[in-house]
């Protein structure tokens, strides 16, 4: 159809022969997609038929397959579980991240204010200068116990 296109001399030809190309790889992708998921699907009929009929029975005939049966169903459980363990950290993740943009508001606003009534300021700087004083006093401390432990390990 290219060289017929090319002969006519018209580049809408061209370009149409060319759309045409671009629509039939893409159809050839899909197609190619959906018979993967069909012969995925007959395979993983044709491996479960054969519990399908022995579930109903019970009787222990084939401790092998009772065994697969065990094996799939603590898979099953583990991937559940899994499941809802990322759907937790999912949540959590999304109440952090809202609780992280109330407090850059809450942070924004307080700055505001702290411009706005000047004795709030200095009470702000207070409030942070006993902060790092308590900080020093605490890391201080933390350095005493981990000295002291050394001492006492190799000394």
């Amino acid at each position: 159809m290219a060289p017929a296109a090319e002969r006519t001399g018209r580049s809408q030809h061209s370009l149409l022969v060319k759309r045409y190309r671009e629509i039939l790889f893409d159809c050839g992708a899909d197609f190619n997609k959906t018979l993967a998921s069909v012969q995925r699907r007959r395979e993983a009929m044709e491996l479960f038929r054969g519990s399908n009929n022995n579930s109903n029975k019970k009787d222990g005939s084939d401790p092998a397959m009772e065994q697969l049966l065990r094996e799939r169903n603590a898979i099953d459980n583990s991937m559940k579980s899994a499941s809802s363990v990322l759907n937790q950290a999912a949540s959590v993740r999304t109440e952090l991240r809202s609780q992280g943009a109330s407090l850059r508001g809450i942070t924004g606003t307080m700055a505001s204010i702290a411009s706005n009534i000047p004795g709030v300021n200095t009470l702000i700087d207070k409030i942070r200068q006993k902060r790092q004083r308590d900080d020093k006093v605490v890391s201080g401390v933390v350095a005493g116990c981990i000295l002291f432990t050394l001492w006492y390990l190799f000394g």
